[in-house]
């Protein structure tokens, strides 16, 4: 016999006509604005997907290399990694430890505990001349970021719904980048089901952990796109994951287990 069941799905949206962002924008208000011109609803427990530029960009993170002035250690390391040494020395401000250093790439545990390369510092679709070269760094506190547009979001409509600020990462065993979540708030972001659940053979679960809000930044990266999209916000429905206790800093893996270092 056969159940009639509704099978789960999720749905993703990406309004178009964002602006491009300056400091100090309001980015709820900038969020709830393009979603009405787009005719997308937000309800209770809905998922926003915001990609870190635009937060960081918000937030006044940008930087002109021509302020920047390099000390001994960053020029040192510039010569080994082949990289603008003002830009190591925002590497170097920007992180705990250095970690790896090859032809282009350092790779670096970020002040936030993140493992990535170049510290999360981006030039790409970044507003620069020659004379004047900008560069983009990460949220000084992305959970704090996602709380406050949470925050200001209810105070606008009256609806609680889940914030994720989304970027791009490149992982150790695997080629490419993939988005995860930087920073959070309102959503459970890990799932962690050791000898929480069983298989469908009954057999308890020991290491099935689940990096909940990752999985949905790299879902909401699909719909932003990596290029030229102007797409930098994602509304995410049917999922239902609601938490006030989990931030991003629940993903980090700890130092001593962490097999890559």
């Amino acid at each position: 016999m056969y159940f009639k069941t509704t099978p789960p799905s999720i749905s993703l949206f990406a309004p178009t006509g964002f602006p491009m962002i300056e400091k100090k924008d309001d980015l709820s208000n900038l969020v709830l604005t393009c979603l009405d011109r787009n005719e997308i609803s937000i309800e209770t427990n809905d998922i926003i997907a915001i990609a870190q530029k635009i937060v960081s960009k918000a937030e006044g993170r940008l930087m002109k290399l021509s302020d920047v002035k390099p000390t001994q250690k960053a020029v040192r390391l510039a010569r080994q990694a082949n990289k603008d040494p003002r830009l190591v020395e925002l590497i170097l401000q920007e992180s705990n430890e250095i970690l790896r250093v090859s032809d282009g790439v350092i790779i670096v545990e970020h002040r936030l505990g993140h493992v990535l390369a170049n510290a999360g510092i981006d030039r790409s679709n970044i507003k620069s001349t020659h004379q004047e070269e900008m560069v983009l760094l990460l949220p000084i506190n992305p959970d704090q970021s996602a709380e406050k547009i949470r925050n200001e979001i209810k105070k606008k409509i009256g609806i609680n719904v889940g914030v994720i600020i989304t970027d791009s990462i490149g992982r150790a065993w695997r080629l490419g980048t993939i988005g995860h979540a930087i920073g959070s708030a309102g959503i459970k972001t890990i799932m962690d089901l050791r000898y929480k659940a069983t298989d469908l053979f009954d057999r308890e679960l020991q290491v099935t952990c689940i990096a909940w809000a990752d999985q949905l930044a790299a879902a909401a990266s699909l719909a932003m796109g990596e290029t030229n999209e102007g797409t930098p916000v994602v509304i995410i429905k049917g999922i239902e994951t609601p938490s006030e206790e989990y931030s991003a800093q629940n993903l980090i893996r700890s130092k001593e287990e962490d097999l890559f270092r």
